[in-house]
Parts: C-alpha cells; sequence; structure tokens
C-alpha cells in the first residue's frame, strides 16, 4: 500500500482516479475508541474514513524510472520507462 505522503506526491493526477475506493497504509489517527485511516475517493481526492473500502496494491519507483500510462488493472496495466533517460 502506498502511504499519504507518497500519494500526495502524484498531485491528483489521473493515477489516483480509479472510480473506486481504496486505503492508503497511513493511519489518520487513534483516539482510544476508534481508529481512522486515510483513503483514496473514487475521484482521487484523499480523504479520511472509519469504514470499510478497498485496498489497492502499490510499487514505489525508483529515480530515474517514470510511470509512462495505464491504471494498474489487468486490463490496463502499468507501463513504465525504465531507460533512466
Amino acid at each position: 500500500l502506498m502511504s499519504y505522503r507518497e500519494m500526495n506526491l502524484l498531485n491528483n493526477s489521473n493515477a489516483r482516479k480509479t472510480g473506486l475506493y481504496y486505503w492508503l497504509a497511513s493511519p489518520r489517527c487513534l483516539d482510544g475508541v476508534a481508529a481512522s485511516e486515510w483513503l483514496v475517493n473514487a475521484s482521487g481526492d484523499m480523504k479520511y474514513s472509519n469504514g470499510a473500502v478497498g485496498v489497492r496494491p502499490a510499487v514505489s519507483l525508483t529515480p530515474g524510472i517514470e510511470y509512462i500510462d495505464g491504471d494498474g488493472s489487468m486490463a490496463n496495466p502499468y507501463i513504465v520507462d525504465t531507460s533512466g533517460d
């Protein structure tokens, strides 16, 4: 899972907009009674919730490898540039 900080670096790009809600790895708060987590909503906005949503796996790219296209689904997998140019 991506953290809040990693997802924030995407600046609400199309990579965040999946049409589905999914959790981030970063917790929002724990107040002794309830916990809430950060999530990304269907339009790519980061929000918080106490309800159940899905999980979206992710990878972090090392410097020099860039995201080109794709949404990570089986029908449209991520395309990355590994040339480092």
